[in-house]
């Protein structure tokens, strides 16, 4: 145990944290933008009907926004009860009603404890952490020409329509003021150019962003679409698609469902690469005593909260805490490597040296 600091011990105070689910997980436990069109009988039967089938649709979605694509097989069926049993509460977005029919996006939210217990059961591993947001720049080529930061945007618009804030790796879309013009320009986005795009990431905040090309025809009936995310590092590996129109190719409508779909499945598979990173398996849980070190109450405060928020975390137990420091017995799931890297999310560094585990402000 460190004795860095003057420690008032505090055995007994005690933090139970998650009665309703982490706090910094709970977005990933929302799914937004569920589509649906329901025709019955009247209008209530179809909202009943549409409602139900939302859920069933949202509990898909998420099952593997969590999980590894290996294991989508042996997910369990998002049938209308599995569904239902697990719903936290939904919101209409939008919809529209005839005397038949019932069209609407819905926003859906589960019971986060209710999810783990179906993977568990079926001993799926599965992530909870959400890393940092990257800044998304979505250029189209269309015959040639190339746009990005114009009002006339039909790929940005399909990635706006997607729900970027609670994937895996979040997304952000950029202003697109004058300033942002000039910073990256489309060739610069495509090109990867690592000065423009690392301006452009620090004025959000973030150390990396995710440069979405499509390229079209004239009569935008396919999209070819490559998905690149540049970071510290350096770029990671392009995600390629392709994608094919219904329906008339010069219908505007059949165009924005083909971006939408093209977006959607690109987003899951951005976040692959950082699931690899942060499922959790069974069994893998533990505990450890860590020295907190900060300069003033707000620093702590900043550090008891991400704790409090981090999904891997359990419950919080103060030892011991001073003007400068604090000592706490942290139960966690998954490994020291996988709470380490979630708590950096939080800008909170987790280390372990020759006295023991520490943590501080970042």
């Amino acid at each position: 145990m460190r004795t860095a600091f003057g420690l008032a011990m505090a055995a007994g105070i005690a933090m139970a944290l998650f009665a309703g689910g982490p706090a910094g997980a709970a977005d990933l436990y929302t799914v937004k933008g569920v589509h649906v069109d329901q025709t019955a009988k009247s209008s209530a039967e179809a909202r009943t009907i549409a409602q139900g089938a939302a859920q069933s649709l949202a509990l898909s979605e998420l099952l593997k926004r969590l999980t590894l694509p290996e294991d989508w097989p042996s997910l369990p069926q998002a049938d209308a009860r599995t569904a239902a049993d697990a719903v936290r509460g939904f919101a209409v977005a939008s919809e529209k009603t005839s005397s038949t029919r019932y069209i609407a996006d819905l926003n859906v939210s589960f019971q986060p404890e209710a999810v783990r217990q179906m993977l568990r059961a079926r001993n799926i591993p599965f992530g909870e952490t959400q890393a940092r947001p990257a800044v998304l720049l979505a250029v189209l080529d269309k015959a040639g020409t190339r746009i990005l930061w114009e009002d006339q945007n039909p790929w940005r618009d399909a990635w706006a329509a997607v729900d970027l804030a609670d994937a895996v790796t979040p997304l952000v879309m950029p202003m697109g003021d004058v300033q942002e013009f000039t910073t990256v320009t489309a060739a610069q986005a495509v090109a990867g150019d690592k000065a423009a795009l690392a301006a452009l990431a620090a004025r959000y905040g973030a150390d990396a962003v995710v440069v979405a090309y499509g390229v079209t025809d004239a009569a935008g009936s396919k999209l070819d679409v490559t998905v690149t995310r540049y970071g510290p590092s350096g770029p990671g590996t392009p995600i390629r698609g392709s994608y094919q129109a219904t329906g008339a190719a010069q219908n505007g409508d059949a165009f924005m469902t083909m971006a939408k779909s093209a977006a959607s499945s690109t987003l899951l598979a951005l976040g692959e690469p950082w699931k690899r990173e942060t499922v959790v398996r069974a069994g893998e849980e533990a505990q450890l005593t860590a020295s907190v070190f900060y300069s003033t109450l707000d620093q702590w405060e900043s550090i008891r909260k991400a704790l409090g928020n981090a999904p891997l975390v359990e419950s919080l137990q103060i030892e011991g805490i001073a003007a400068n420091g604090a000592e706490v017995d942290i139960r966690y799931r998954g490994t020291p490597d996988k709470l380490a890297l979630s708590l950096s999310q939080a800008n909170i560094a987790l280390a372990q040296d020759a006295g023991g585990w520490s943590l501080r402000l970042k």
